[in-house]
């Protein structure tokens, strides 16, 4: 199994591929809380963020901070498509400061991780993430619905594994979150 992470801002077939999953993947989140993504009348997810996701500027008001779109940083708000064997197979959003939605003292953070099912306990997502921990070194930050079991022992039992360092594991608003810091 030979595992790459695509991104989504940079490859049109990684941007479709994103598109097209993207509502399977909020129909699956919104088994555990149905506070966030609603249906509207014609069957769309709404809010619908998904051009922020592939945007290759950020917008203005996804920042905390003005960043010029010349910025060589660009985008803070990143979507990265999981291959296996050059197969698309799942996506991981990840925030870079100073994205607006992570916390002030963390330098990266994983916002959305999704596997379809038949990549799931493959190691795939493993691989995938030990790749994102090598690209963005620094102080990580990733949350789970309280109510998603599978999500929670994903995490419990795969961080450990990746070499952070400092991990800690906090309840938080009624949510699981995990801290910790990946270096190259």
């Amino acid at each position: 199994m030979n595992i790459s992470i695509i991104d989504a801002w940079r490859t049109r077939e990684a941007r479709e591929f994103f598109r097209n999953v993207w509502p399977m993947y909020v129909h699956e989140l919104s088994g555990f809380d149905s506070n966030f993504y609603v249906l509207d009348e014609a069957g769309r997810w709404q809010p619908d963020i998904v051009d922020d996701w592939v945007s290759s500027v950020t917008p203005p008001s996804n920042l905390r901070a003005s960043e010029p779109e010349q910025d060589p940083m660009q985008p803070f708000q990143r979507t990265h498509v999981i291959t296996s064997d050059t197969r698309p197979v799942g996506f991981v959003c990840v925030g870079l400061r100073p994205f607006r939605y992570m916390p002030d003292d963390v330098d990266v953070c994983i916002a959305e991780f999704f596997l379809i099912h038949e990549s799931r306990g493959t190691g795939a997502g493993r691989h995938a993430l030990q790749l994102l921990l090598h690209r963005y070194p620094g102080r990580w930050h990733l949350s789970a619905i309280h109510d998603n079991a599978r999500a929670i022992r994903f995490w419990t039992k795969t961080l450990p594994l990746l070499g952070v360092r400092e991990l800690e594991t906090r309840h938080e608003g009624g949510d699981v979150t995990w801290r910790f810091v990946a270096e190259r």
